[in-house]
């Protein structure tokens, strides 16, 4: 957290800098992300972070996803050299091994309840915001095209959604519905990107970039609700469970128009 603080007072010191750092232009961006390695990667709910307590399990099972993001740029006094603060939100669903065991997990109940059924009634999503600031160097082959080249340092934080399932059936002749919640912990992490790309017109963007938004370990609260057939009352029980780490990988392949 102290990296972050450190990073915005930076970022602050940067544009009330007067004309020497001076705001020259900034960027949006609309990305596809495209997780790599084990962020990637699903082969087992045994091996899944977010359910694994083994905390050395690391496969997140992390599907393509998207991102908005934004970029501003600020004139050092180089031709075509500037200091780039960015900022992005980046949304990345289940993969499509994730989602099959979701669904073979219902159809196949394995629980202590005679007859019993289980259904997921929300699965968790990552959403991660990484802020950083670097260098950006635009060599302008004519006025109208660009080629870039930038690298930015930061922090990540890094959301999940919550997981929450129920299960119900005939356990010793009654009937009992248990829902389990589990929330997870934001986690924050060291991030760094490296991208390139060009620039048409002085307006249109397109590029391609590489981001390491660092490895966080997956921890939070776990609620069990059971409840009775007939029975207005419930028992509940929390735990706090800490599960594996999850570390993102992803190539982002950019689009966006400069302001």
């Amino acid at each position: 957290m102290k990296k972050t603080i450190k990073l915005i007072a930076l970022a602050v010191m940067l544009i009330m800098g007067g004309q020497a750092m001076a705001q020259t232009r900034g960027a949006m961006l609309l990305s596809g992300a495209f997780p790599l390695k084990d962020y990637a990667e699903f082969e087992g709910f045994d091996d899944f972070a977010l359910t694994s307590l083994d905390l050395d399990d690391d496969d997140a099972g992390a599907g393509i996803g998207f991102s908005v993001g934004f970029k501003w740029y600020f004139n050092v006094g180089v031709k075509g050299l500037g200091v780039m603060l960015s900022a992005d939100g980046i949304y990345n669903g289940p993969n499509a091994n994730l989602k099959a065991a979701y669904r073979e997990k219902e159809n196949h109940y394995d629980g202590p309840f005679v007859d019993g059924s289980f259904t997921y009634n929300a699965t968790p999503k990552h959403i991660n915001v990484p802020i950083m600031l670097g260098l950006n160097y635009i060599y302008h082959v004519n006025p109208n095209f660009g080629i870039y080249a930038e690298a930015g340092l930061g922090g990540d934080m890094h959301f999940l959604t919550k997981m929450e399932s129920v299960a119900q059936g005939s356990l010793l002749g009654v009937e009992n519905k248990v829902t389990t919640t589990q929330k997870y912990d934001m986690g924050f992490s060291f991030a760094y990107q490296a991208g390139i790309g060009i620039e048409v017109a002085r307006n249109l963007v397109i590029g391609c970039s590489f981001y390491d938004l660092g490895k966080a370990q997956v921890k939070g609260d776990e609620t069990i609700v059971t409840k009775l057939a007939g029975s207005t009352s419930a028992s509940t029980k929390e735990n706090y469970n800490t599960f594996g780490t999850v570390h993102p990988y992803m190539i982002m392949a950019r689009i966006g128009f400069s302001f």
